[in-house]
This record gives C-alpha cells, structure tokens and sequence, in this order.
C-alpha cells in the first residue's frame, strides 16, 4: 500500500501502536503536542509541552519569491503555534536542516537569521540541531519545548455540545499565497495562555479549519458543525480561504458555551456525537467545499 491517498490521519492511526501511549499528562494521539511533568526542582509544578514541525522547500516555504530569514521566521512561528496552543511559554528550540548541496551558505545563515530573529522576541533559546546534506529541496525541522503552570486540555477532550470559535479572522495566509507574500507570523503566546487559564481546549490552524475541526474529531471522536457565515475572514480572502487555509497564527478552540462567550469569543460552530465535519450555509444547508484543507498523505 502507498502512502499517497491513505490520509495523514490514517497514517498516525498506523503509527500509534508504536508510540507511548501512557504515563504522560498529554500523551501520543491525544494532541498535536505531549505534555509532561517537569524535572525542574525550583519549578516541580510545571509542565513540560513540545512539540515537532517540519517545513519543506516548495510545500511550506518558497526561496523564489520568499528569503530566507522570512522562511525561517515562518518555520519557527508554525512549530510554536502547538505551544501557543497549549498555553505554554516558549523555553527551547533544536533546530534540524536537511540541506540541498546547491545552496549558499547565504541561504542557510539566512534561515537561521530568521529563526534567531523571531527566537529572541519570544524569549526563546535556540539549543543546538543537526545539519546535513540531502540531494532534494531544503527540509527543516523544529522541535520546540516550553512549559505551563497547568495541563493543557487534549483535543481528546473535546464533547458534543462544546462550540467552537477562533481568536481572529481567517484566510490572511491563503490572501499572501496567491500575492507570493510572505506572511510573518506571530505566535498566539498571550491568547492562547488565557484561553487554556479559562478551562477552553485549543489548536493551531495549521492545515485549515476544517481539517484541524477533523483531527478533533479523530483524536476525540466528536465531530461538528461549522456555520460558514459566521467564520470570521480575514481582508482579501474568501470564505473558502477562512475554512480551509492554513499556516494561520490563530488559534481554534473549543469548550462549553458560557466560558468560550467569557472568554470573548464568538462561537461558529457546536461538538456534535457524530464523529463527521460538515460545513453549513446561512440556510443552514451543507456546503461542498473544493477543498478541506492541507493533508499530506491525500
């Protein structure tokens, strides 16, 4: 069987066997990131969260129209959104470049230019990494730590009847896409530490609202109805952009009704008992999409 057409959701499915499943406060199919108890003694009620991202040449990042710096600004802001996600402080990068042979140096001290750049705004140490040599296009690969006071809500969580909302407008990444813009990202550190303060589970728009509403439903078995009128869009974009662009700084989160509204956010959308994603109308009639977002593995 090829990996083409399987879905990335069913790969993980595959995978999961072989990862840890247990004995973590966020563990392996639960969420985008793991979640653990520090080993720091001044601070032995924290916890530890991380996660790992990987953008490639000419799917995540374009050296054509784009520098490095803003590509590697960009590869960092997208690792840290699972952070963000979670309400954790941004603590320690390792950064891994797979690096094509016909590259300047000037391209890979500028990737790490960008890296460092937004690095420092965040109060974030780059720790150390790997490099190496690959004959395809550039591979760079983040593995990001920070820690919280608190555990993280799971998107293995999420219940029917919760609603859904985000922290702005989508689509603004789609709008930079078709202008060969890039967008520089700012992690949603502060939202999303007082969104996760307030008891709401969070995720990133990585991969589209509709597909990052379906690794809900995969990871919690609680799927949901997404009112496409009440999306909010971003200038420029189109309501398709809202529901299926990714590589979004936003967050998307879900919870019960009166802390999401406590919050001051707007709900679009309600956990359903089935475990399918449906996007509705103002008529409230379902709505087919061109597509449903980024899937690597469609």
């Amino acid at each position: 069987m090829k990996l083409e057409g399987l879905g990335e959701s069913e790969l993980l499915r595959r995978i999961l066997p072989y990862l840890t499943t247990s004995g973590y406060a966020v563990v392996a199919g639960e969420d985008d990131a793991a979640v653990w108890p520090s080993l720091d003694p001044d601070h032995p009620e924290d916890y530890v969260v991380a996660s790992c991202d990987t953008s490639v040449e000419g799917i995540h990042f374009d050296l054509s129209w784009m520098s490095a710096a803003d590509a590697g600004h960009r590869a960092l802001a997208l690792a840290l959104g699972d952070l963000a996600a979670k309400g954790a402080a941004p603590k320690y990068a390792l950064v891994a470049l797979a690096a094509p042979r016909s590259w300047s140096v000037e391209t890979v001290t500028g990737l790490y230019e960008g890296i460092r750049r937004l690095a420092d705004r965040v109060d974030l140490a780059i720790a150390g990494g790997d490099t190496t040599a690959i004959d395809g296009p550039g591979v760079l690969t983040l593995t990001v730590l920070g820690t919280t006071s608190l555990v993280p809500l799971a998107r293995a969580r999420a219940r029917p009847g919760w609603v859904v909302a985000v922290t702005g407008p989508l689509g603004a990444a789609a709008v930079a896409l078709r202008e060969r813009r890039a967008l520089l990202l700012d992690p949603k550190f502060h939202e999303g530490s007082l969104l996760n303060q307030a008891g709401l589970c969070c995720g990133d728009v990585s991969d589209g609202l509709v597909r990052e509403m379906e690794k809900f439903a995969a990871a919690s078995g609680a799927g949901c109805i997404i009112r496409a009128a009440e999306v909010p869009v971003a200038p420029g974009a189109t309501v398709e952009d809202a529901l299926t662009s990714g590589e979004e700084a936003e967050l998307v989160c879900v919870g019960p009704e009166d802390k999401m509204r406590d919050a001051g956010l707007s709900p679009f959308g309600v956990m359903t008992a089935e475990k399918s994603v449906r996007v509705v109308d103002a008529n409230g009639k379902e709505m087919r999409l061109a597509a449903r977002g980024y899937d690597h593995f469609a």
